[in-house]
């Protein structure tokens, strides 16, 4: 499969997850849910979908729940919605990398306070 058509592929399931995702009852009731992006594997067989949550580990935690419990009922719609031949398993994975980001940021901050 070409680099360009991976990469429309996994923007085109990145979109229809989010609007899926939507649907979901209580998905966004306490904390918010950002998907930061996708991964397809070579081939084509597995999706992952990154996602951040802005809350505590508890909201995080129920967050993962119900994405994994709603993860049949997202390919489904998917299956439904897209013309393409197979549709990958969906994995989802919980992204860092704000919150690691917020840490380099807060260290910087306590660099210059002491300078």
């Amino acid at each position: 499969m070409g680099v360009k058509r991976n990469q429309r592929l996994k923007e085109l399931y990145l979109q229809e997850i989010s609007a899926a995702i939507r649907n979901i009852n209580g998905i966004n009731a306490n904390g918010i849910l950002t998907l930061t992006g996708t991964e397809l594997t070579k081939d084509s067989k597995v999706l992952y979908v990154y996602y951040s949550v802005l809350g505590t580990d508890a909201e995080r935690q129920r967050k993962e729940f119900l994405l994994k419990a709603n993860s049949r009922e997202i390919r489904t719609q998917l299956f439904k919605r897209l013309c393409v031949k197979n549709v990958p398993e969906l994995v989802f994975k919980f992204d860092e990398t704000p919150e690691k980001a917020a840490h380099i940021e807060n260290i910087f901050k306590q660099i210059r306070s002491e300078e």
